[in-house]
């Protein structure tokens, strides 16, 4: 009785956590795929690709800073490029983090406050800022770099802080190569500021 009582608890406590599994998606641009120099990146979340929330931000006059609803992850991943027109080409990179469901209510309306008017720069409407305050609701470790920063500095900070989960296939690579961005990205907060590149 004992062990059939361990099994079915086992089996339970699984199940449960299977069950509060809650997708993340990050689409990373490079520098190189945007004119600030700056990079860019957007999200999608919800319980599986097929019926994902997605944000970008860009302002609202150029179809950016709203919700795109019940989006599968293959039209989030084209969407910048074939509907907003604003991306040339689609992400160099897309990583998949998976968390305990947060309060949606929360998330959404954290995600909401992007209904923007005035266009991007590094220290107002950055796009990255933005994602790091999301993170943070789902209980995601996105580093401590301070605010102002790029998709550049927060994969950098995910995989830093995180090498854990991305061994343990819970954080993972979905598209693109990550070894070959991180060694190639510029760290773009002192390129857009400076003209630096990383050594």
């Amino acid at each position: 009785m004992r062990s059939f009582l361990v099994v079915f608890l086992l089996f339970f406590s699984s199940f449960n956590a299977q069950a509060g599994d809650f997708e993340i998606y990050l689409f990373v641009y490079s520098s190189a795929q945007t004119q600030s120099g700056a990079g860019h990146i957007s999200i999608a979340f919800g319980e599986d690709s097929s019926h994902l929330m997605y944000y970008t931000k860009y302002r609202r006059a150029d179809g950016g800073g709203f919700k795109v609803k019940d989006i599968p992850y293959s039209a989030a991943f084209n969407y910048d490029r074939d509907v907003l027109k604003h991306q040339k080409y689609n992400p160099m990179l897309v990583l998949k983090l998976k968390a305990q469901k947060p309060s949606l209510s929360k998330l959404e309306k954290l995600s909401d406050y992007w209904n923007i008017k005035k266009g991007w720069s590094l220290f107002t409407n950055n796009c990255t800022d933005a994602i790091k305050k999301l993170l943070r609701v789902t209980k995601i470790n996105s580093g401590y770099a301070f605010l102002i920063s790029t998709p550049n500095e927060l994969v950098e900070d995910l995989v830093y802080h995180s090498r854990a989960q991305f061994d343990e296939h819970s954080f993972q690579v979905l598209y693109g190569d990550l070894e070959k961005y991180l060694r190639e990205e510029p760290n773009a907060v002192p390129r857009v500021l400076f003209g630096k590149h990383k050594d």
